[in-house]
């Protein structure tokens, strides 16, 4: 591939007198194929925020990425808030290059619109639930977080959060979009920081954060004697707040040491998202050498989401989303019946893509309201705003990306809550003498063998038009009767929109026995995203099931 070094933008970029140091570097030192992927694509919001490769070039990510991203959200700010500026935006980052930079650069930003920035003691990173969390326990009118979740190191990202600690809605991305796009001379933009409108978050509100989780616990105060597990924090936010969390409760703790550390590369991990096998890899040669721990809790980078694998009879087995939900689900409600702590109106949010076993769990045996969602916490925490004028009330969050809420206090996910109470549930079934695999397996009895799978095709950003777009059109507009043997019921398409929510680029397809596949592309990464949920009679049947559909969408799709 040969890059037109003659393009506008590039020479733009390339013969400008203010680009940052370290970029102009990488730009001098960039093959034609990162150029062309830098300067043919641009960032947009997904999922979660915004997220791209760290390097130079508008389609990159970079300072000048913050600049306009940070001076666009400014102006929204100030017209939705223009006399309440001073309750400020709260900021914190993870771990990766360039973060607490990025974190820096946009409070001074902020605070140059007039719009007071709250950022941590020492700008050090702090997790994104605790961002979260800080929004809303300040009374703020909107937080950042620079992170890229559970990407590999080469990424960061920018998360948008409103005044209820929730991340902004399309509605409001939109309008930071169309900003960002009137900007026209990025890179010679400055701008004046105003010091007096610099702030430091408050120890009080870490304390109350703290708390939160503390009282999440239904034995508090009890002896957790003889209860180890080993925890890692794939050397990101989690460190501050876990290990030290859970010791106070008596636990006891195990840190995977070469995980425990602040490290932008990730050389000790690998892929930091404990979905993939890389991030286990050490944590289970610490489950080698502590045979006697009974629950291993992985969390990503920003503290976020959450790993898990049990010690069952001696084998460490690591569980899905779609299983570690309905266990925090069924631990959270059965207690909540049993000591009559159960709020009336109960509600539980879930996603399109997420399992069925948790719904059935909570609605079947426990009267809670299920209310599904597409992908992203951004609508589970649009939707828990209306609980007030709905009647409802909040007791679960999830979706099968290994992502939960147990306490609405925060409005993204959070694994310290998580972490948390699924501990607490594996130290309490072990006085039963079960393991959190046991239980497992009694809701499997009980509610049907539930097997769920996701396989990511993944793409480069450059091949989103050639190779993303004609897959979802095949899944669209031919006619599937079947998949391998087994007959389509019916199929739903949510590009327009479905049960009250907004259109997203999904489908999804149903069958009689109430296995069902779903298809779409992510929000954060150039892949295509297939989710997998078949029922059977056992365990085995509920694989060959899933199998049989695997290989027939790949015949049909030619993948």
């Amino acid at each position: 591939m040969t890059f037109d070094r003659t393009n506008k933008e590039y020479l733009e970029w390339s013969e400008s007198k203010k680009l940052d140091e370290e970029l102009k570097d990488l730009l001098a030192q960039a093959s034609d194929e990162e150029l062309a992927a830098a300067f043919g694509l641009k960032l947009e919001f997904g999922t979660a925020g915004i997220r791209g490769v760290l390097g130079a070039g508008p389609g990159r990510f970079n300072v000048y990425t913050i600049k306009k991203v940070t001076t666009s959200y400014a102006k929204l700010l100030i017209s939705k808030y223009p006399e309440e500026l001073e309750r400020g935006v709260v900021i914190g980052h993870d771990n990766r290059h360039n973060s607490a930079k990025f974190s820096q650069l946009a409070a001074e930003i902020l605070t140059s619109f007039g719009i007071k920035a709250y950022l941590f003691e020492g700008n050090k990173m702090k997790p994104t639930p605790v961002v979260s969390f800080a929004t809303k326990d300040l009374n703020a009118i909107g937080g950042i977080v620079i992170t890229a979740s559970h990407n590999p190191a080469i990424y960061n990202g920018y998360k948008i959060y409103d005044e209820f600690g929730c991340q902004l809605i399309d509605e409001d991305t939109a309008v930071i979009a169309e900003k960002m796009e009137s900007i026209d001379d990025i890179l010679s933009w400055t701008y004046k920081t105003d010091e007096s409108l610099m702030e430091i978050v408050p120890e009080k509100t870490l304390d109350n954060y703290k708390k939160m989780i503390e009282n999440l616990q239904f034995f508090k105060g009890e002896s957790r004697e003889d209860f180890k597990m080993i925890y890692s924090a794939v050397n990101g936010t989690g460190t501050e707040f876990t290990p030290p969390l859970l010791r106070s409760f008596g636990y006891d703790v195990v840190e995977v040491a070469e995980h425990a550390f602040e490290d932008e590369t990730f050389k000790n991990v690998g892929n930091p998202n404990p979905e993939f096998e890389p991030a286990w890899k050490i944590p289970m040669e610490y489950g080698e050498k502590n045979p006697d721990a009974s629950i291993m809790i992985i969390q990503d980078p920003d503290a976020d989401r959450i790993g898990c694998a049990i010690n069952h009879k001696g084998e460490w087995i690591r569980i899905d989303g779609n299983q570690t939900g309905p266990l925090l689900i069924e631990w959270k409600l059965s207690q909540l019946k049993e000591k009559g702590l159960m709020p009336e109106n109960p509600a539980m949010y879930s996603s399109f893509v997420t399992s069925d076993l948790g719904d059935r769990i909570a609605s079947e045996t426990y009267g809670v309201k299920v209310i599904k969602t597409l992908t992203g916490f951004k609508w589970m925490g649009s939707e828990i705003l209306k609980e007030p004028q709905r009647g409802l009330n909040f007791v679960f969050a999830y979706e099968e990306s290994y992502g939960y809420v147990l306490d609405s206090s925060t409005r993204d996910k959070d694994g310290i809550q998580a972490t948390t109470m699924l501990v607490e549930a594996a130290w309490y079934y072990k006085k039963q003498g079960k393991t959190l695999i046991d239980v497992l397996e009694e809701l499997f009895v009980k509610y049907g063998y539930y097997y769920t799978f996701t396989e990511n095709l993944n793409f480069k950003p450059e091949e989103i038009k050639s190779k993303v777009e004609p897959i979802m059109k095949k899944l669209r507009e031919d006619n599937f009767e079947k998949i391998g043997s087994m007959r389509i019921d019916y199929a739903e398409d949510y590009i327009n929109g479905l049960y009250g929510m907004p259109g997203q680029n999904l489908m999804k397809f149903y069958f009689e026995d109430g296995s069902w596949f779903a298809v779409r592309p992510s929000g954060t990464e150039p892949k295509i995203k297939i989710y997998f949920v078949t029922v059977g009679t056992d365990e085995q049947n509920a694989k060959e099931k899933c199998n049989i559909l695997f290989e027939g969408l790949k015949e049909l799709l030619e993948i």
